[in-house]
């Protein structure tokens, strides 16, 4: 991609949405779809109608999975945001090393981590992981500790959501 692509890519962001607030019921639908609480939706909505750097999807993808997305609750935006659940998962997460030196990732609960009991099902873990409390920007979150293999079913699990949401809706159909 050349510089004024690049730039280009960055002015259509910045004229498409930065200004505008996401009314309620594209909040709810991200609450619905993504399981994250009210406030925590808002902002990520907010975040990301407000990010000039990101990468839209073309309007030939848009064409490409627009009914199947559609009739899964989705619209434009969300399914962009489906996209970055990756990202999304890494941001609220860290890496640290116990005294013993084993290496422990700590996941932020919430969205579609929704609960320890979540995360056990979905890391087929054999007992409920351990939970930490931290500080938040505006109250006292959970974190679980993972170790490494769990942490790649983690992520594997999260990059999958999108077939599994389309397989869901192909049934219903």
């Amino acid at each position: 991609m050349d510089l004024f692509e690049e730039l280009e890519r960055m002015a259509q962001n910045a004229t498409a949405f930065t200004d505008a607030e996401p009314d309620g019921e594209d909040v709810e639908r991200w609450v619905h779809l993504f399981k994250y609480d009210y406030l925590e939706a808002y902002a990520l909505f907010k975040a990301q109608r407000s990010d000039v750097t990101r990468e839209p999807i073309s309007d030939e993808h848009w064409a490409l999975v627009k009914d199947d997305r559609e009739a899964a609750g989705f619209d434009r935006e969300a399914y962009e945001h489906s996209l970055t659940l990756k990202d999304v998962l890494k941001s609220h997460s860290t890496v640290i090393h116990d005294k013993d030196g084993r290496r422990w990732t700590l996941f932020r609960l919430g969205g579609l981590l929704e609960s320890r009991e979540k995360v056990k099902e979905i890391a087929e873990l054999d007992e409920l992981p351990k939970v930490t409390q931290g500080e938040g920007q505006f109250d006292t979150l959970d974190f679980v500790w993972v170790d490494d293999e769990a942490r790649g079913k983690i992520e594997t699990w999260m990059q999958l959501q999108q077939v599994v949401e389309k397989g869901k809706v192909e049934k219903d159909s």
